[in-house]
């Protein structure tokens, strides 16, 4: 059977049926192995089926594994309180995904700015923040936003890491700015300090509400918790999903004491949302990330791999240029990089493709050194042939 037979075809799927994963490895159905180097899409962040959450889903599975959010439950206030001490004082909101707490966000921004019938958002451009019609109005790409026109009103873009365009498009009607610390599906873009700094001053001098879009960022991506605090800036509103499961599917928006209670029952709600099976597997999460000492690894093998990149960018005629933050990293090249994309994959590797001509890599947390020199094999091996 074809994989689109019965599926909307939304999808270019491509490569072998994969059947099997564990750390940093996928098998097919002919028991090839497979280097991922972007698994999940960065949502796999300690590798694929790390035996700790795999115990903690398998366990809750046989207890509770869905309640509606009107009854109380043990592990959602036990996350909550974990998400809140691990960033700052407030509550949290949970849902399914990225895109949901995004929107999320957006309806608290239109609460916050109601009595002064503010309710202009700025986000920025080459921006991406979800597929629903919300998330796509603030998405900065119009590739993702002309297919869906008319889109959601009172959406502003400006200029990602130029505070005078920012300063430009922010009006009397303006209620919020949201940004990603760094720019991943744009290309893997990181914020300078000054722009972020200077995002923060404006917001406070217009008391706008500062949101930070952490979906990828977030969980230990960049060598922090959150990568916000590489920036000693607080948002308003945080907002985290992929790694924060691990595999499961969970969001969380964490809102500031102060403005954690603008939305009241009736608000907002979500069916599936910090159900008892997702919130044990992400309160896990966090006991790996603390128990293993993740973050000092990440920032170990971080700096090996920016060295490792750094020579290969010197080998390659086809690399334009490397950006990194932690284990998030872009690699641009002078060609379409899905080319790249597809050969790698031949080569049992998997990597992304994204921005046109930017290749991403964001490994597991996890990821040993070894390994990331056997991906760099590959890929040197990959870009020579192109080349």
């Amino acid at each position: 059977m074809k994989q689109n037979d019965y599926l909307i075809p939304v999808y270019t799927h491509v490569g072998p049926l994969f059947v099997k994963g564990k750390g940093s490895f996928l098998w097919d159905e002919k028991n090839n192995r497979y280097l991922d180097l972007f698994p999940g899409w960065g949502v796999s962040i300690l590798g694929h089926c790390h035996p700790k959450i795999v115990k903690a889903i398998q366990d809750q599975s046989r207890k509770l594994i869905h309640l509606p959010n009107n009854l109380r439950q043990e592990w959602q206030p036990l996350l909550a309180k974990t998400i809140v001490k691990s960033a700052f004082p407030g509550k949290v909101f949970f849902a399914n995904s990225g895109t949901e707490v995004v929107e999320a966000a957006l309806k608290l921004s239109r609460l916050y700015g109601m009595k002064q019938k503010r309710y202009e958002i700025v986000t920025m451009k080459n921006s991406f923040h979800g597929r629903t019609m919300g998330s796509v109005a603030a998405t900065g790409q119009k590739k993702y936003q002309d297919p869906f026109k008319p889109l959601v009103p009172k959406f502003v873009h400006a200029e990602f890491n130029d505070l005078g365009d920012l300063r430009k498009k922010v009006t009397s009607q303006t209620v919020a700015v949201m940004l990603e610390p760094i720019q991943g599906e744009g290309g893997v873009y990181p914020a300078t300090p000054e722009f972020i700094k200077g995002v923060a001053r404006l917001c406070r001098e217009k008391k706008l509400l500062l949101i930070f879009d952490e979906i990828q960022t977030g969980m230990g991506r960049t060598g922090k918790m959150y990568a916000y605090q590489h920036y000693h800036v607080t948002p308003d509103i945080l907002l985290l999903s992929k790694g924060l499961g691990a595999g499961v599917p969970i969001g969380a928006m964490v809102v500031k004491k102060g403005l954690s209670d603008i939305m009241q029952p009736g608000h907002h709600a979500s069916t599936f949302g910090g159900n008892p099976l997702v919130t044990r597997a992400a309160y896990e999460v966090y006991s790996v990330i603390e128990q293993d000492k993740v973050l000092t690894h990440v920032r170990s093998v971080s700096a090996y791999l920016h060295k490792k990149l750094a020579i290969l960018k010197k080998e390659s005629p086809l690399i334009k240029e490397v950006r990194a933050c932690g284990l998030m990293v872009g690699i641009e090249l002078k060609k379409p990089s899905y080319p790249v994309f597809t050969e790698a994959l031949k080569n049992k590797l998997i990597v992304n493709a994204t921005h046109e001509n930017v290749l991403r890599i964001m490994p597991a947390l996890t990821v040993t050194k070894h390994e990331l020199d056997a991906g760099i094999g590959i890929l040197r091996k990959v870009l020579k042939k192109i080349c």
